[in-house]
């Protein structure tokens, strides 16, 4: 990935969840963080943000130097470049698990779900927890997928996830796409996808 020039954090017009969005991006490309604002005239919600240590964690992580890559791209799934629509949803490696960006480019709140490993970071027949990187919370396990609810308009999910081992016995469907389970004779389960997932 091609390192970022200028981060608009705290300079300009942008909302807090874009700034948000923007430091975030900014951080997991693992870009050089060059505050480029008057920090005496920037609000506490600012300082915040170009201060969260979990995120500064990933874009300084001495182990890893990889950037997040796209790995769907949401509202344009036919991966070509548009400026209105970017990728929406990145994971990448680091030393202490995989980080995952999830954007809503939507000038409206939105729910963000996809199949864990659509990352190429992660294991199938895993479980793994869950930390906010924003809200500094642990917020469970994610087994097989993930859903992220009313991210806010183009705001941001930041979250690290962890193996905790392997997944829980009985979890049903048997796969982790259901319409893909299939049997040793290679039929359907249930019937295949008739849609996108």
């Amino acid at each position: 990935m091609q390192r970022l020039n200028l981060r608009r954090s705290g300079n300009g017009d942008l909302t807090y969840e874009e700034n948000k969005s923007h430091f975030t991006a900014w951080a997991l490309f693992k870009s050089p963080l060059l505050i480029g604002t008057n920090l005496s005239a920037v609000s506490s919600e600012i300082v915040d943000i170009l201060s969260n240590p979990e995120i500064l964690a990933i874009n300084q992580d001495p182990v890893v130097g990889t950037s997040i890559s796209p790995f769907r791209w949401g509202l344009n799934p036919d991966w070509t470049s548009n400026s209105t629509f970017p990728a929406q949803y990145w994971s990448g490696p680091s030393q202490n698990g995989t980080v995952f960006m999830l954007l809503n480019t939507l000038n409206e709140p939105a729910d963000m779900f996809f199949n864990l490993t659509e990352s190429p970071w992660i294991r199938a027949g895993r479980e793994y927890s869950v930390r906010d990187l924003w809200t500094h919370t642990d917020n469970g396990t994610a087994i097989r997928n993930f859903t992220a609810t009313d991210i806010p308009a183009h705001g941001v999910i930041a979250v690290l996830l962890q193996d905790a081992g392997d997944e829980p016995d009985g979890i049903e469907p048997s796969c982790a796409v259901y319409c893909q389970c299939g049997t040793e004779d290679g039929t359907y389960v249930y019937g295949g996808c008739t849609t996108e997932y």
